[in-house]
């Protein structure tokens, strides 16, 4: 017996196979953005080539000091540091349950030490919604470059390579 769809007509024994293959692919797909849990990795034994290919691909960092990020404490904070014109700072809008903003945290932590005259800090939305909107945030993790009241870059995504290279377009070392 066949199944077609449209011109293409295959076998009902290769649709199970075919399926798992799918399943499979999307599943690694997943897990490169941090969005599979790790007990479904060990399952489908994804864990190993996942963390191969990050390792591999991850760009390389020259630092120049320890880490200085810090999370946000209060909106005064922010409102003090945003009002001085020659300050720059690097905002992580993240979230507690946002996996790919904990994920990129090690490699933004890494990033901060490359640019020691800039501020770095990780805003929670959930608990500074006014600041995320003013910034308009719409997915996590969002990086905005600010100095003074002017936004020099918005990055969103936990692309590893991509950040690296927003950032060194938009600060000056």
């Amino acid at each position: 017996m066949l199944l077609c769809i449209g011109g293409v007509c295959v076998p009902y024994t290769a649709v199970v196979p075919i399926l798992i293959l799918a399943f499979k692919w999307a599943a690694s797909k997943l897990a490169q953005m941090g969005l599979l849990p790790k007990f479904l990795q060990d399952i489908l034994q994804l864990s190993t080539a996942v963390s191969t290919t990050i390792n591999k691909d991850a760009p390389q960092i020259e630092s120049k000091g320890p880490s200085t990020v810090k999370p946000l404490e209060s909106e005064a904070e922010f409102d003090e540091l945003i009002q001085k014109k020659d300050q720059t700072v690097v905002c992580k809008f993240t979230a507690s349950w946002c996996k790919p903003c904990h994920k990129i945290q090690p490699f933004y932590e890494r990033l901060s030490s490359a640019y020691p005259g800039t501020v770095f800090l990780t805003i929670d939305v959930d608990e500074y919604y006014e600041i995320s909107s003013k910034y308009n945030v719409a997915m996590m993790p969002t990086f905005v470059v600010v100095q003074g009241d002017q936004v020099l870059g918005t990055y969103a995504g936990s692309a590893e390579a991509q950040l690296q290279d927003f950032l060194r377009e938009k600060l000056v070392k």
